[in-house]
């Protein structure tokens, strides 16, 4: 039999997978921050800002709205356009300015990678003043387009949610490669918990302490173990929920480590949208603190966004996104996402209800595509260890079958038997009948025995 059938380390199924998937976020980053695309960088930062405050005036709002989805389909045009090696050349710096120009006319040359996102984000705006314009084809669609937009904020919770997940799982997986046993699933949920209590109470007295320098660390602490007790008490739900996994995932050492470091991850992203929850809630942030958060989410969601799709983009047979257009897709995503903070901020009456929602949206998607991944994930091994056994079994047959074959081909078949037996018989036949010459004359020589003399002539009686 085979012994790496039998192995319960041989083989871990969905986990191989998710440690193949590279989760090297800083190349992404690097790639996505190249000098040869910097411009749109500036261009997304320059006119998203100047969208956000015109779109403060109630006479701009459906204007702004109108430009970042333009932009948006711009530059997703663009990135599936990028296949193209023209349009490529056309996106991207090839390095060679002019020395003769002046600093400021070479940096504004380099804004010449923007004019074809640009002209298709223009293309678009056509089409859709055309189609939902006051005068369009469908005016109903005018004032739509704001609310629409700004609605997109609960899709980019779940993208969010979802995206940050595959990351994490991806993440988890090689950090538990080196099959590093962690004790029973009772002391790394005891472990977990303690380390979730630390974070929370760590997070919560450092905004307390930025809402008022004057407060102590005893009131600090104090003022922060209330959230620490609701973190905490959403761990041990969600252990209790998933603890029968969990306790088949703590029989393969692997398993085991990935659960482990699978659930930290998660329940540490959970914690802090959980925070921002319990601050927009108890604590009162500026409206300023809110913007400056959700544009980091949305930072966040957008990189993390970016790489999820990547990384599926490489076993996809369209291949729609890879690493050459990953730019152009963050940069689609990420005007979309900025129109849908700047609607919340100006169309919506209660922006903190509304950014509430999606961060418990957020919660809840991370929750349960947590123990999705942890049941995928033991089924995915339960199939491969069986594959495996049947692949072992069927491999022992081969070799049982090539041995009886081996002996038949060394063993005489019925027919060479059956030869063989009339060769026997026919030299038996031949020898018999065989003509010898014999002298009947010759007398025969009588037997010898020690002093004994025979007679020649014996008289019976």
């Amino acid at each position: 039999m085979n012994s790496e059938a039998d192995d319960p380390e041989s083989d871990d199924g969905l986990l191989t997978e998710y440690e193949e998937n590279d989760v090297s976020l800083f190349r992404l980053a690097k790639k996505l921050l190249s000098a040869s695309t910097m411009p749109h960088i500036i261009l997304i930062t320059i006119i998203s800002t100047a969208l956000y405050l015109a779109s403060n005036s109630d006479s701009l709002t459906n204007f702004s709205a109108m430009t970042f989805s333009s932009l948006s389909l711009g530059y997703g045009i663009t990135a599936i356009s990028s296949k193209n090696e023209k349009v490529q050349n056309w996106i991207t710096l090839d390095g060679n300015y002019s020395t003769e120009k002046s600093f400021l006319a070479k940096n504004l040359t380099k804004f010449k990678i923007c004019i074809f996102p640009i002209a298709m984000s223009i293309v678009s705006f056509i089409i859709i003043i055309t189609l939902f314009g006051e005068d369009g084809l469908f005016p109903a669609g005018y004032d739509f387009i704001p609310v629409g937009l700004g609605s997109l904020f609960v899709i980019w919770s779940i993208v969010q949610g979802t995206s940050f997940t595959q990351w994490a799982s991806s993440a988890s997986a090689k950090l538990s490669s080196s099959k590093n046993a962690s004790g029973s699933p009772q002391i790394s949920a005891t472990i977990g918990g303690m380390a979730i209590t630390f974070a929370a109470l760590l997070l919560t007295s450092l905004f307390y302490k930025m809402e008022d320098f004057e407060m102590s660390i005893t009131e600090m602490l104090t003022s922060s173990i209330p959230f620490a007790l609701i973190a905490l008490s959403l761990y041990i739900a969600n252990n209790i929920w998933t603890w029968k996994i969990k306790k088949l995932a703590s029989m393969k050492t692997k398993l085991h480590t990935f659960s482990n470091r699978w659930t930290l991850i998660c329940h540490l992203f959970v914690t802090w949208h959980l925070l921002t929850l319990w601050r927009q809630i108890f604590m009162g942030p500026t409206r300023t603190q809110i913007f400056l958060e959700e544009l980091f989410l949305m930072i966040l969601t957008v990189f993390i966004a970016i790489w999820s799709l990547t990384s599926k983009g490489y076993k996809s047979k369209l291949r729609l996104i890879d690493e050459d257009n990953a730019l152009c897709w963050g940069l689609s995503f990420g005007y979309a996402y900025a129109g849908s903070v700047a609607m919340l901020t100006n169309v919506f009456d209660d922006i903190s209800l509304v950014m509430q929602i999606g961060h418990l949206i957020v919660i809840l998607t991370v929750l349960f595509v947590h123990k999705k991944v942890l049941a995928s994930l033991l089924d995915s091994d339960d199939v491969s260890v069986e594959v495996n056994r049947i692949m072992a079994k069927s491999e022992n047959d081969d070799e049982n079958d090539d041995g009886i074959i081996k002996e038949e081909e060394n063993s005489p078949t019925d027919l060479e038997v059956e030869d063989e037996k009339e060769n026997l018989d026919s030299k038996d036949e031949d020898s018999w009948q065989e003509d010898q010459d014999v002298d009947w004359d010759k007398e025969k020589d009588s037997p010898v025995i020690d002093d004994v003399e025979w007679e020649e002539i014996i008289e019976v009686d």
